[in-house]
């Protein structure tokens, strides 16, 4: 049992430092003034649903939107578009949040959905 507890440390480890490794600068996230760029990579994340409170566990659509404003907007580039809610997200979701200065909950609230969406 020991070893299997080590086992999923170190995995969430190696995730996290890939998540920090694959994270845009500091600039960037917060660089929220919308450029042509900008406006073309959101419409790779086209969206016509609501933005509810999502964590770790959830999936659906608001799930995969989330997933792909990661990728396509904020240049996450290890976050996979499942439309399931994983560490790998939630990671990332902390990260942006700490970028933000919002507190690093890794639950995409009102405040955050905010942030992601100037």
């Amino acid at each position: 049992m020991p070893h299997r507890l080590a086992q999923r440390t170190k995995v969430a480890v190696l995730l996290g430092a890939a998540v920090l490794a694959a994270a845009p600068t500091a600039s960037y996230a917060h660089a929220t003034a919308p450029s042509a760029a900008a406006t073309t990579e959101w419409r790779l994340c086209m969206y016509l649903g609501g933005h509810p409170t999502l964590k770790a566990g959830d999936s659906g659509e608001p799930v995969r939107h989330l997933q792909c404003v990661l990728n396509e907007v904020y240049r996450y580039q290890t976050v996979p578009v499942t439309g399931a809610f994983e560490t790998i997200t939630e990671a990332s979701v902390k990260h942006l949040q700490q970028q933000f200065g919002l507190p690093a909950t890794g639950v995409v609230d009102a405040a955050t959905w905010t942030a992601l969406h100037p």
